[in-house]
């Protein structure tokens, strides 16, 4: 009965272990036999209206180089094509997280002509202040913003279009 326990007991701590190899997590695997994703491949995956796959791309690459405003500004254009919307002004937030100032690139990325007229953008370029009052006297105001002039007055709100 004793040595029936201890066999028992071997097999059963083996068992473990090879279970424990099998399930291993593999996220943690160094990518050097990976390819490496660059901001060129996104694109490229975008100019072939193939939205998934630089959607898949972009979130490889944004691990590879999170550092890099174009890795998130290709992400953005990635994520909303591929009609994330959210992801894509996660992606601006990472952007404008990590230096990018220059909102003329947003203003002429047509990935992103969805994005700019909403209010969670202005509210994430106010945020950063990138989005700064022409004109403010008490409860009235002027803005310029990324898709047009914003005039409030009191609770009302007119906003008139660039005409780029």
């Amino acid at each position: 009965m004793c040595c029936n326990l201890k066999v028992a007991s071997l097999t059963l701590a083996c068992l473990f272990l090879v279970s424990a190899c099998g399930s291993r997590d593999h996220s943690n695997v160094a990518t050097s036999g990976d390819t490496k994703v660059s901001v060129d491949a996104v694109r490229a995956a975008l100019d072939q209206k193939n939205f998934g796959l630089a959607a898949s791309l972009a979130e490889k690459l944004a691990t590879q180089d999170p550092a890099n405003v174009d890795t998130w500004l290709v992400a953005a254009d990635a994520k909303a094509a591929s009609g994330s919307r959210l992801g894509a002004l996660a992606a601006l937030e990472s952007a404008l997280k990590h230096g990018m100032r220059d909102t003329i690139r947003v203003d002429e990325d047509h990935y992103l002509d969805g994005i700019r007229s909403s209010g969670e953008y202005r509210a994430l370029l106010a945020r950063f202040g990138l989005v700064q009052p022409a004109a403010q006297a008490g409860d009235t105001s002027i803005a310029e913003t990324a898709t047009g002039t914003v005039v409030r007055a009191g609770d009302v709100s007119v906003t008139i279009p660039n005409t780029k």
